[in-house]
């Protein structure tokens, strides 16, 4: 069972505009052929010869034209309602219901009553877009009412306190209790600046989490994790090397809100997806547990969440909001949700462009990565400093700025976003992309981080299963500064570590001693854990470590010291010159005995 495509043809509002001095049974024929093609009825938009709207002229008024002198050929200007009114394109719905009233005032029409239609028009005053009046106020009552967020990691549990921040009675859903217990207890778990303040001043009075689903909503967001291979909270069983994605969240929250979906309803994806699974996995569920048909009875979106872990609340309301649907109803249903947010919206022609927006972004960044830490494995035979390299090529040259390596590239989204483009690559035949190449040279740099400094303990007389080594910089990203320890490159370089050495420390300035803990690694303050120490490596780039006084560290270490600097934090002559060591970082090695 498939739901109704829909493509949006080009400028399809054209269709309505019509030139000043055409006749009245022109007006006719626009008036019949609008609905047909998919145009709001009863409205013609009069313009000038640059687009420009100059009035509105619709069935009402043709009608009282022609009781007025019943000659069809008499001209529109004579029928049309001059100086009509109209809003900028991305002003939200909630700015149009306030401004109507001055706006009606200023025309000397004192009631909303038999308001019809309102013109969106862009910067050059051509129009975009006809709401309709009624539909927009009941869409704005009916969306204030009840907003569900099913799924509140940190792209679920943002978006619902932004929303909440907006007015919106918003519930927000997941099914881990312990989740649910801190944010009643005004606790987050998601590390983002200012979010525990607007969680303690939203909660009980916009937002209210919870295990389960209420028994009514009016919008849907759902933005459960969409994992690949094994493991996980999707299924314990599956076997950790298949990266195929894995849709069973999805597909119990389809399940669960396809259960509880009432008519006028919005269900808006934000989870990330192979492409086709809006239409192909979740819309039959949803029309199935319903017994609604979407783009009918029910609209259905898919609206990427692109923001960066760190920047969330910021970019919620700067990034453009990309929205596929359905049907044009139900992109305009999400529009009016998001417009309130973010001032840019992009419309695109199906869920499928949808989709494919949010995996091109993430795929894209993954790749460009991967070919800088490409470089690393090229230049370490030669000794090259990686770094200083591609700074090199980038200087002053603006046709191709490289982006510099890193010990691994993680996080929730890069780590998985490829796969799910490489499972919708095998549907479209493709084998072997370069998005799936690109994570295997990132997956790589592991493996070259641990055995590097595992070959340098031997090269220092140092017996690795004696050595005691120090890993600073856990969280997946250091810059803008998070502290989530999932997909993190550094915990899996630690794993690596593990078995073949003596005794390994972590710090970071975000995460907790728990939290460490649970990686199976000894927590450490500094600078007293670098006592001792056989090996320190710098593997994420916060700004905390980049005030580390880096003689004191090295002298404290068991000598020679070994210093992995993953991000170029310090400079190489200070390392060098403080005590016998080691430098060591992306393709290159120095000592202090080569000095």
């Amino acid at each position: 069972m498939y739901c109704n495509v829909w493509s949006k043809p080009t400028r399809m509002i054209e269709q309505l505009f019509i030139d000043k001095k055409a006749s009245i049974f022109e007006v006719l024929k626009r008036l019949a052929a609008g609905p047909a093609l998919g145009l709001p009825a009863g409205i013609a938009l009069v313009v000038d010869d640059q687009q420009r709207i100059i009035g509105t002229v619709t069935d009402g008024d043709v009608r009282r034209a022609l009781l007025a002198s019943n000659d069809t050929g008499q001209s529109v200007e004579n029928a049309m309602t001059s100086n009509p009114i109209t809003f900028p394109e991305n002003i939200s719905h909630r700015e149009i219901l306030r401004q109507l009233p001055a706006e009606l005032e200023r025309r000397g029409r004192r009631s909303l009553r038999f308001l019809g239609k309102i013109v969106l028009v862009d910067d050059n005053q051509v129009p975009v877009r006809v709401l309709d009046y009624h539909q927009l106020w009941e869409q704005r009552v009916a969306t204030h009412r009840r907003i569900v967020v099913v799924g509140l990691g940190y792209v679920g549990l943002t978006l619902a306190l932004e929303l909440a921040r907006e007015g919106f009675h918003v519930a927000g859903v997941d099914n881990d209790e312990s989740r649910i217990n801190m944010l009643r207890d005004g606790k987050s778990y998601v590390h983002e600046i200012g979010l525990p303040e607007l969680l303690r001043e939203e909660l009980n009075a916009t937002f209210f989490p919870q295990t389960s689903l209420p028994e009514q909503g009016d919008v849907y967001v759902v933005s459960v994790g969409t994992p690949v291979g094994g493991g996980g909270d999707d299924d314990e069983n599956d076997n950790d090397n298949d990266h195929s994605p894995q849709l069973h969240g999805l597909v119990a929250a389809a399940e669960d809100i396809g259960a509880r979906l009432q008519r006028g309803n919005l269900v808006v994806l934000r989870s990330t997806v192979p492409i086709g699974a809006t239409r192909e996995i979740v819309c039959p569920i949803l029309e199935k547990h319903s017994g609604l048909r979407a783009g009918t009875d029910f609209h259905l979106a898919f609206a990427p969440e692109r923001t960066a872990e760190g920047r969330a609340l910021y970019e919620l309301r700067t990034l453009p909001q990309v929205i596929g649907g359905i049907n044009e109803d139900s992109v305009e249903a999400t529009a009016a949700l998001f417009r309130e947010l973010t001032p840019t919206l992009v419309r695109v022609d199906s869920l499928e462009a949808a989709e494919l927006v949010k995996l091109i972004n993430n795929c894209y960044r993954d790749l460009t990565f991967a070919f800088a830490n490409e470089m690393v494995h090229l230049a370490q035979p030669w000794n090259l400093d990686v770094v200083k390299t591609i700074e090199a090529a980038n200087r002053g040259y603006t046709r191709g700025q490289i982006p510099l390596p890193s010990p691994g590239v993680g996080g929730p989204c890069l780590t998985k976003d490829p796969y799910i483009l490489k499972a919708s690559a095998s549907r479209a035949g493709l084998k072997g992309t370069l998005s799936e190449r690109g994570r295997q040279v990132n997956e790589a740099m592991l493996d070259l981080v641990a055995d590097t400094v595992i070959e340098e303990l031997r090269t220092q007389g140092k017996d690795p299963a004696a050595a005691r080594v120090v890993i600073c910089g856990l969280a997946f990203k250091g810059e803008p500064e998070t502290g989530d320890l999932r997909n993190s490159t550094t915990i899996e370089i630690a794993n690596r570590l593990k078995p073949r050495v003596g005794s390994l420390h972590g710090h970071d300035p975000v995460a907790t001693d728990d939290e460490i803990r649970e990686f199976g690694l000894q927590p450490v303050e500094l600078p007293v854990g670098f006592q001792g120490a056989d090996a320190v490596l710098f593997l994420n780039n916060h700004r905390h470590y980049e005030q580390v006084d880096v003689f004191s560290l090295v002298r404290a270490m068991a000598a020679p010291g070994i210093v992995y600097d993953g991000w170029h934090l310090f400079d190489q002559a200070d390392v060098l010159a403080a005590a016998p060591c080691v430098y060591l970082g992306l393709g290159f090695r120095r000592s202090s005995a080569e000095r």
